[in-house]
């Protein structure tokens, strides 16, 4: 009997060994290298999950960082770039984007940040082991920052394997190209533009100069920086607008919900929301402070770079007073222990869990200075928001919310005491702005799979495939002229012409004829008269 059952089992797990591997989804465990040159945790904070979960499936992932792990994890290498690529500076003050011109060159100028750093990831020892490796192909697949520059493009052509890339942000203008994705600026809004997908003559008008302005920029300001330091780091290789070019895939940190909905080659996959994670309990003193808040609570956080300390004492004074009018409590992100003025209602704390504060249903409204992440928080939450953008991609994403009646936008110039106390009873007191949180929150949430998992998938679909060249568009090989149909209409103008003329001739010749055979008639027939 016992002989029996073990015969059983081995034919039961052969079995399931032979279906495991007939999968057409299985993928072997890889070796999988990021790169991420652009010190910033915000932009960590998106790519940190898929690589972590890609280690967690079992493949094996080397990290290029400015955030190394604290704790040792299974399969996951960080190679850290501190030491090596300067640290971009996260404790901003207000002062500094006090009045700071929103004009595209000023934010072009702001996201250009690191730039002439990101080569210093190649003094890592580390990475320069990686650079002479003797094998032939050390990693299966290459997964790229796209955010303001290709150099690292040069790496995964020096590895000869596939690379995705995956943006922190909504795509940039420059990234759209690569992958013959269309962006057309009529109702495409630019990422660091102020616009939602429904704008007017004028805000058509200032999103198509945008795009252009940023293309330019990058193409002969940013491209040209970045091909110098390649031609230095990686002699001999082709340029990186071609190299471009063959990028596998996209993945972008959007969701039609929010985003709207827009046209996606199949080689750019939305995986927005891919940093949010499960909800913990919260520590049992914001949880007692927020069960206890009888009207809610308002939960005001600017973000991680910007320093709140750091507010001038006209709009800090602006905002105590707007609070202690309230019969919310409020929730405030501040360094310090102590703040000037502060009513009972309000509590104070350095640092606090974010996405597991505005999970609680207590939290009635987010004020926020509009960051991805955090405006994606609260839109998964369900969560109005009042936005005070300052730099990059903010204000995009605060219209975004807005558009859906999620929330407010507020400037900071505008900072009182009177359009502060309006905005916020504006959204309290309106239960429709609640109503179109939790609806937009439904949407963005349904989807067949999560994002972590959307982004799993596609990034094994393309080890699977060989770097899936078949979701490359024909559409990246043609010449802009030939895109945009410029040759077929100069060719249908030509022939219209050429016909146009040929009639007009014709028609010159015909009429000429004719009245040259009845110009004869006519004289003899006067001949006929005289003589009569």
């Amino acid at each position: 009997m016992s002989c029996v059952l073990d015969k059983t089992y081995l034919l039961f797990f052969w079995a399931l060994s032979i279906n495991v591997l007939k999968n057409e989804n299985f993928c072997e465990c890889s070796r999988i290298l990021g790169v991420f040159p652009f010190s910033a945790k915000s932009h960590y904070m998106m790519y940190e999950p898929l690589l972590l979960e890609l280690a967690k499936r079992g493949h094996n992932v080397t990290s290029i960082n400015a955030f190394p792990q604290k704790q040792k994890i299974p399969n996951f290498t960080d190679i850290t770039t501190v030491g090596y690529v300067p640290k971009l500076v996260e404790d901003l003050d207000f002062h500094k984007y006090n009045n700071l011109p929103r004009t595209i060159f000023v934010k072009l100028r702001f996201i250009a940040q690191g730039l002439n750093d990101t080569v210093k990831i190649y003094d890592v020892p580390d990475v320069i082991h990686i650079l002479h490796s003797n094998e032939t192909s050390p990693f299966d697949l290459v997964i790229i920052e796209l955010f303001n520059n290709d150099l690292h493009l040069g790496l995964a052509e020096k590895l000869r394997c596939p690379f995705l890339s995956i943006s922190p942000c909504a795509l940039m203008p420059w990234a759209n190209p690569r992958l013959a994705n269309p962006d057309n600026p009529s109702y495409v809004p630019h990422t660091l533009s102020e616009f939602s997908t429904r704008m007017d003559f004028s805000q058509r008008f200032l999103n198509t100069i945008t795009l252009i302005v940023s293309k330019l920029a990058y193409q002969y300001g940013y491209e040209q920086v970045s091909q110098q330091m390649a031609h230095k780091t990686f002699p001999g290789q082709d340029p990186l607008w071609q190299l471009a070019k063959r990028t596998s895939l996209i993945l972008v940190n959007t969701h039609l919900s929010l985003h709207g909905a827009r046209p996606l080659v199949p080689g750019v996959v939305e995986v927005g929301g891919i940093h949010v994670k499960p909800a913990n309990s919260l520590p049992q003193e914001l949880q007692s402070f927020i069960d206890g808040a009888e009207h809610g609570v308002i939960y005001f956080c600017m973000g991680s770079m910007l320093k709140a300390t750091t507010i001038p004492d006209d709009k800090r004074d602006a905002l105590v007073k707007v609070f202690s009018r309230l019969p919310q409590r409020v929730l405030w992100k501040w360094e310090n222990d102590t703040m000037p003025g502060k009513s009972d209602n309000v509590k104070i704390v350095k640092w606090m869990p974010q996405r597991d504060i505005l999970e609680h249903p207590n939290v009635k409204l987010f004020i926020s200075h509009g960051g991805l992440l955090g405006t994606t928080e609260a839109v998964h939450c369900g969560v109005p928001i009042i936005g005070i953008p300052f730099y990059g991609d903010q204000a995009g994403n605060i219209e975004a919310v807005a558009s859906h009646g999620a929330g407010l936008r507020l400037d900071y110039n505008d900072i009182n005491e009177h359009n502060l106390y309006d905005k916020i009873t504006q959204i309290l007191n309106n239960p429709q702005y609640a109503e179109n949180a939790k609806e937009l929150s439904k949407r963005f949430r349904d989807r067949p799979q999560s994002p972590l998992e959307t982004a799993v998938y596609w990034t094994e679909y393309v080890i699977r495939h060989k770097g899936a060249p078949h979701l490359r568009s024909a559409a990246v090989d043609l010449t802009w002229y030939q895109y945009l149909l410029l040759d077929v209409i100069a060719f249908l103008l030509l022939v219209a012409v050429t016909v146009s003329l040929l009639f007009y001739y014709t028609l010159k010749f015909l009429i000429k004829r004719l009245f040259a055979k009845s110009a004869p008639t006519n004289k003899t027939a006067n001949k006929k008269v005289k003589k009569s």
